[in-house]
This record gives structure tokens, sequence and C-alpha cells, in this order.
């Protein structure tokens, strides 16, 4: 993959991160996505281009790239690309030796799947890019914590901290906000990654499909959940607004309902996090066929969620991995212009899965600037002995990532679709897709997300697993 910008220390790294780029006056994304829509006639495209030339979406974009100091559209401006790489062009595996250029764009392990035998993509389509944001009180928290002038700090052993010692993610202006807007290093960039967290105050599909496929390409099982995450401090875009009781130890909490199959029904896990580094979270199954109650810990979140399924506990959301100096290294390795799939999943499903639910019919991928945050683990005790992650520059989140077995194995690969809503900025799931690459299983997800009457429906019952193994 293309590194547009690699570094060989922290120095150059911080010089690189914190140059501002021009701005641009106007929205360009919307400019091309309407463009692209009219000459596609495609009834997707002239939804998404709906949802992104409202006016609320137009002015939160705005006050996010004044914020920034730029937007997505500035980035690429400033970089040389090839010709063919345009919205229109249809990538497939008779055709993809004819665009050399796409493995500088395109990560490894999804150009090899373009003719692979399990966990393939028929054909990807590039789509205009578009411009990110997150939800109005991240940007008021982030306006704040630059207005004020506040200074965070990361401990020796990894903590975000208010200059007074006490924990950003817990309370104040920090507590819903992007802590470093140019991350100078890899743990500041970590920082960022962490503290964007879901991007909503209440997360709530229902249901999430997980298909755990063999390595022949064959549906092996299908698991249905009911998934719930909550942030529990400065809430501002979902009811209960403000601090949710009871819960001043922990940041956040994930909590998941398991329907299916029968022979799991009932299983049921809460995984709380406190704000200390070297403090395991609060992590609880409750196991149907024992009728108990099991304390989970660190180790445990290293395990997958149900037997088959490509996706860890501690691979929630991507990535839900204490923060901890002692543990891990994080270094922040360069940048890089990457092909991505698109945020668009409030108007249309841009990843559509094979009747088999193991592949993808097709795939939509756009251009986006991204940092790369490299985590490696100090112990020789994780599962991922490296997690590359390459992280967006516009909403700080994952748009692809990569890990490593402690062997140095190319292990699990990540790439998902968020349901955006670009009126409001605030962000749920459509799907994702998570391979093994070294047993050749492949894992897809698809999620419902619930947008109307959370506020009501989603209580502090399905963060106490005790309660929760009550549900339905």
């Amino acid at each position: 993959m293309k590194l547009n910008k690699i570094t060989a220390g922290l120095g150059l790294v911080a010089a690189v991160s914190i140059a501002t780029p021009i701005m641009a006056d106007t929205n360009k994304a919307l400019e091309e996505w309407k463009a692209f829509a009219a000459e596609q006639n495609n009834p997707n495209y002239n939804k998404w281009v709906e949802l992104i030339s409202d006016p609320k979406a137009i002015a939160l974009a705005k006050e996010w790239k004044e914020l920034r100091g730029y937007d997505a559209h500035d980035l690429i401006s400033k970089e040389e690309i090839p010709a063919d790489l345009k919205p229109g062009l249809v990538i497939s595996k008779e055709n993809k030796a004819d665009y050399p250029w796409l493995k500088d764009y395109l990560p490894k392990e999804m150009y090899e799947a373009l003719d692979s035998k399990w966990g393939n993509i028929g054909q990807i389509k590039i789509v205009p890019t578009n411009t990110y944001y997150m939800h109005e009180g991240y940007l008021k928290g982030t306006k704040a914590l630059k207005d004020k002038g506040t200074k965070l700090k990361i401990s020796e052993d990894g903590n975000l901290l208010y200059e007074d010692g006490s924990y950003a993610l817990m309370s104040g202006d920090a507590s819903t906000a992007i802590p470093f807007l140019e991350p100078k290093n890899g743990i500041e960039l970590n920082w960022n990654f962490v503290a964007s967290s879901t991007n909503t105050d209440t997360l709530s599909f229902n249901p999430i499909v997980m298909n755990a496929c063999t390595a022949d390409g064959v549906l092996d099982r299908e698991y249905k959940a009911d998934l719930w995450w909550w942030h529990y401090h400065n809430r501002s875009n979902v009811g209960p607004m403000g601090e949710i009781f009871g819960k001043e130890r922990f940041i956040e909490g994930g909590s998941i309902f398991f329907l299916e199959p029968n022979d799991i029904r009932g299983l049921a896990g809460v995984r709380q996090r406190y704000a200390e580094s070297g403090k395991e979270d609060d992590f609880k199954v409750f196991i149907p066929s024992l009728r108990r109650t099991r304390l989970l810990t660190g180790s445990d979140s290293q395990d997958p969620l149900a037997s088959g399924i490509e996706l860890t506990w501690d691979d929630w959301r991507s990535y839900w991995v204490k923060t901890d100096l002692n543990v891990f290294d994080y270094k922040l390795v360069g940048e890089a212009l990457i092909l991505a799939s698109p945020e668009v999943g409030h108007a249309y499903g841009s990843q559509v899965m094979t009747a088999d639910k193991c592949n993808w019919a097709s795939m939509e991928l756009e251009l986006r600037p991204t940092w790369i945050l490299e985590i490696t683990d100090k112990t020789g005790k994780y599962q991922y002995s490296k997690r590359r992650v390459y992280i967006d520059k516009e909403f700080f989140y994952t748009q692809y990532q990569m890990t490593w077995d402690p062997r140095g194995n190319p292990f699990r690969n990540w790439d998902d679709v968020r349901d955006f809503r670009p009126a409001v900025g605030d962000m749920q799931w459509k799907s994702a897709m998570v391979t093994n690459q070294v047993t050749n299983r492949a894992s897809t997800l698809e999620m419902t997300s619930t947008w109307e009457g959370r506020d009501e429906d989603v209580t502090d019952e399905m963060f106490d697993v005790d309660q929760l193994r009550d549900y339905q």
C-alpha cells in the first residue's frame, strides 16, 4: 500500500502531521456526489445526495472543517492521483492487472480477495470521496478544549489525564471530544481513536447477524443477537442526557444478548470500561446452559464472541483494548491515501453480500486520507503481536485494520461500513467483513441499527448482566 508520507522517526511524523493544509471554500464532496449521481442514475446515489444536501449536514461539515483546518478533499488535492482512479471505475479479477497502481491504494488482503476462493469480493466500484464528521457533542467538546487551551497529558502508563491528574474521558469537555486534533505521536493518535468511540451516545443493533464461514466458503453457523453500547459521561445526542447514574467508575459499556441459534440463545455479556489503564474491565457473561454468570478477565477478552466467529471481545467496534504503555507500544508510522468502504449505510448497503452469506458480490470504495497507527504487543502474550490501523483523518476511526498473530503471520483484517447520518453527524454500523488469513475463514456481519426510541428502549438493565439475562 502506498504510504504518501512515510516517516523514519517520530519527530518527522510530528512535523508532517501538524502541517495545516490550505482549505478549499466549497463542499467538494457534495459537488462530486451530485455530478456522479446524475451520471449514474442510481436511486441509491440519489438518496445519499439528498442526505448530504440537508442544510444541517452542510453546516455541520463546514464547522468541522473549520475546526480541523481541512476536509478530505483538501488533503487529497495535494497528492498526485492516477488518472484512472476516479468515480465510476469498476474493478474485478478480470481487469485488476490493468491498474498497476491499485496495489498502492488497496489493502493487500482486499486485492487478493478479488480472485480468492474464500472471502471473495466479486467486484469493486469506486465512488466519490465523502466528507465525514462527528456529532455536535463532539464538536462542542473539541472546540471547548481548543478555545479554552485545556491541556491534556498522558501518564507514564498511558492514561489520558487533565492537568490535575483526573481522567479526561470521565468528566468535562474531554469526555466527549477528540483530544488531539493534530496528533504528534502514536499514543496521541491512539487516544483520538479511543475517544471517538462509537460516535453516538447509544448504539443499538436489533439485531446484528454474524455469519461464520468455512475455508471452503460455506456457511458454518449463523448467529443473531441484540447489541447495545452506552457512552456514560457528558451525553448530548441521545437521552438520558448528561451523566448515567451509578457509572461513576466507568467510561462506557457494551452488551450483547444472543437470540440464535437455539443452543446458545440467552448467552449474555456485559463489558464496562474502567478509566485506569492497569485495571481490567468489569466483564461478565451469563451462560444459560450452566445457569451461572462467569467473571471474565483480560485474557478472556481475546476469545471469539461465539464458536467460529472471527470477532473477539477485544474486536468490538474493530478495537476495544485497554490502553497501557506497559503492555503495548504505540507508533504513528506514517500517512496514506487508501481505498476504503464509504460510510453510506444510512442510504444504502454499499457491501452487497452473496446468497451464501460468505462472500461479497460487490463492494464500493472511496479514496480516504489516513494516519497509520501500529500497536505492538510487548509481552508476547496477546493474541496479536501487531495491529496496524488506518485511522481516518476526518472522523478519527478505523478505515481498515490488519493484525498479525504471535508468530508474526498475517492474521485477521477488518473492513466495515458505517450507518452515518449526515444531518446529525452520528454513526452506527451497517456491515462488516472479518477474515482470518491463517485459517482462511471469513465472518460477514450485518447490522440493523435502531435510531428511533433509543432514549427509552435502551436502559441501564442492558448493562447489568444479572438483569440482561432475563431480556426477552
